[in-house]
């Protein structure tokens, strides 16, 4: 159907105020990587924001890294870092406590990771915007109608926070890096919401799932060590009767992460919250038989054990923490599809439910004493959040609509696949995830001695993984990618649900909007080599490795960044200063013949890497070198005999496919 259609309702005759060549939708960590890195590139970018806040949750509450690795993985992650660390080091000194702990700690410490002030954070990301000097940002906005010419959209509609105030914008690509997939959603774009079945992708913890968490013990240590990972502490492993992994509209517990403090001269006191009501929290207390059967709208922490064993204890700089403990579990089910009006009633249940637990834990006389004098020292923090009470004013929306894309991200895509010794392996690789697969609570139910329904964290089976571009891009729009509310499943979603991924697959997704305004082409059409190649040149990661550095400028690192997304390398180990033997030359070469044939397939790759690797034989990809492809390696000096190591190696077969790549030679 050629003709346009839109949901402007009578607005149709309103002129776009301004074109861009990109416009990105929420100023969160994401949002801003990608707006940052499509001003570098020459491009004019407008950045919305619904709010007059900009830095999503990590100037809302969530004031750590949630990341095992802490090496590079993109330019713009790295810059906010350095300049997070230059502010800690000249405000408080170097060496001092406040210095340290917004750097990386020892790897093999649980929690070891960066740590920041919200205002801070806000505070960079708006210096990092004013000094790229390209993106216009415009908060207060949001999207509230699109026009589209078939599968296009030719302009987006914004509503301003005062009334009537409304403004239009044409962009060659729209990027989505909100929590809640809001433009993609209103563009037509299919989303998933609420949790899949077992059966719908074959997931062992998809759907109505009972477990616990424990201490991961020494598998933790020994699993980290290998991959050159931070150590995470603790894991799920049981499965309790009433997991029928059935499917559902529930999605993990949100929470209003308070930043609080104990210093009395920045403590602003609590006072009792005016829609306080004390039997909500009573599930802290209750460890009766019968407890598992009253819906208890709290975290499971606060569940099971003993109270005694809550401690509050400073986590962040100038004597603050960020406390995630008042999860209101169950009270966000309708806030994927909510309106903007339901969605502030549901944000304010989440604040009067956190409030109302501090206040709880602090002052109810059931609390035994010491959990109480534990408690009272602390207060919001008067220097945050200063225009709203001291209270963030977003909450945590862990998740919400996930996009329903090119292909769906599951479990399974974060598992060590059965053929080799990495997760399943993307050719079109954008960014990659490594923090465990996890879920907060998901319905206040639970069966005797497990956690709430849906809570699970999975650090002893969760590998670092590739993200592929085609979970940024739907049929059903050509212009839009969706760089946050990545296409997956709940399961999945555990591990991509971070701000680092964020960031990371942000800058990617601006790389490629670059290349495809510049070439004039949709989305979905740009070769997934090119964009790879694009992106190594520009240090943003596509696959991850724990022996090379990924933000170097090493040739043969990117090379092998660029062929593992192929299948070139089947574990987490490039090892390109060791000799390259006589079987994995063979199955390179196999491999190679395949590619250049637009015959391969990545994961068959691998198996039989894996295979030649061990000396064992390899199955399927034993074809010789076909004349094109000999041809190509003798022309970047592959001459008969292979080269010695496998860096050497890697780099002549990686140029020699990327020239196939380029003329269409290779898939």
């Amino acid at each position: 159907m050629n003709g346009k259609s839109g949901s402007d309702h009578g607005r149709e005759r309103l002129e776009p105020t301004k074109e861009y060549d990109v416009v990105v939708a929420g100023a969160t960590p994401g949002g801003i990587a990608c707006a940052l890195r499509c001003a570098r590139e020459g491009l004019r970018v407008m950045l919305t924001e619904a709010s007059n806040q900009i830095g999503g949750m990590w100037t809302s509450g969530v004031q750590v890294l949630d990341t095992r690795y802490d090496g590079h993985r993109c330019p713009m992650l790295a810059e906010f870092l350095a300049r997070l660390e230059c502010h800690y080091r000249q405000a408080s000194g170097e060496g001092s406590p406040d210095h340290a702990m917004a750097q990386y700690g020892e790897a093999s410490r649980h929690g070891q990771r960066p740590r920041f002030e919200p205002r801070v954070a806000e505070a960079v990301f708006r210096e990092m915007l004013a000094d790229s000097g390209g993106v216009c940002l415009q908060l207060r906005c949001t999207p509230i109608s699109v026009v589209k010419d078939d599968a296009r959209i030719e302009a987006v509609t914004f509503m301003v926070a005062e009334p009537d105030a409304r403004f239009r914008v044409r962009a060659q690509v729209f990027v989505d890096a909100t929590y809640a997939a809001d433009l993609a959603a209103l563009a037509g774009a299919p989303c998933r919401t609420g949790r899949e079945g077992r059966a719908e992708f074959n997931e062992p913890h998809a759907g109505v799932h009972f477990t616990t968490i424990e201490p991961i013990g020494p598998t933790g240590h020994d699993l980290v060590r290998d991959l050159s990972l931070h150590f995470f502490d603790r894991t799920s492993r049981a499965s309790f009767a009433g997991s029928t992994g059935e499917a559902d509209r529930a999605v993990q517990a949100y929470a209003v992460r308070l930043v609080l403090t104990d210093r009395a001269e920045n403590r602003q006191d609590l006072a009792r919250p005016v829609s306080y009501d004390r039997t909500r929290y009573l599930g802290a207390l209750d460890r009766s038989p019968g407890a598992h059967t009253r819906r208890y709208p709290l975290s499971s922490h606060l569940l099971v054990g003993s109270i005694e064993r809550i401690r509050m204890s400073v986590n962040m700089p100038n004597g603050k923490m960020d406390w995630f403990g008042g999860n209101l579990v169950g009270g966000n089910h309708a806030y994927p599809l909510a309106n903007v009006v339901d969605r502030q009633q549901i944000y304010q249940a989440h604040v009067d439910h956190a409030l109302g637990l501090l206040y709880f834990l602090q002052h109810d006389s059931a609390v035994p004493a010491g959990v109480r004098a534990h408690m009272r020292p602390w207060g919001l923090a008067r220097d945050e959040y200063v225009a709203n009470g001291n209270i963030p004013p977003r909450m945590y929306v862990r998740e919400a609509r996930r996009l329903d894309g090119l292909h769906v991200f599951s479990e399974h895509d974060a598992l060590r696949h059965p053929a080799h010794r990495r997760t399943p392996i993307h050719p079109d690789s954008v960014a990659f995830a490594e923090w465990p697969m996890d879920s907060h609570d998901c319905n206040p139910v639970r069966q005797p001695g497990s956690f709430n329904d849906g809570e699970f964290i999975l650090a002893e089976q969760t590998l670092p993984s590739q993200v592929p571009y085609r979970c940024l891009l739907t049929e059903a729009v050509d212009n839009l990618l969706v760089s946050v509310c990545l296409s997956s499943t709940h399961v999945g979603w555990g591990t991509l649900r971070l701000e680092p991924v964020f960031m990371h697959v942000g800058e990617a997704a601006a790389v490629a909007a670059s290349l495809c305004v510049r070439a004039g082409k949709k989305l979905r059409d740009l070769n997934a080599g090119t964009l790879q190649w694009e992106l190594l040149q520009r240090r943003i990661a596509v696959a991850y490795f724990a022996d090379v550095d990924l933000g170097g400028s090493d040739p043969a690192a990117m090379s092998a960044q660029y062929l593992c997304s192929r299948g070139f390398f089947s574990d987490y180990h490039a090892n390109l200063t060791q000799r390259l033997s006589p079987e994995v030359v063979g199955t390179w070469q196999s491999g190679f013949s395949r590619w250049v044939g637009g015959r391969a397939e990545p994961d068959q790759v691998a198996r039989d890497v894996f295979g030649a690797s061990r000396k064992t034989n390899a199955v399927g990809m034993t074809d010789p070198l076909t004349p094109n492809a000999a041809a190509l390696l003798r022309r970047h000096g592959w001459n008969g005999r292979a080269p010695e190591t496998i860096g050497e190696a890697a780099l002549l077969l990686c140029y020699a496919l990327r020239e196939a790549d380029t003329a269409d030679l290779a898939v």
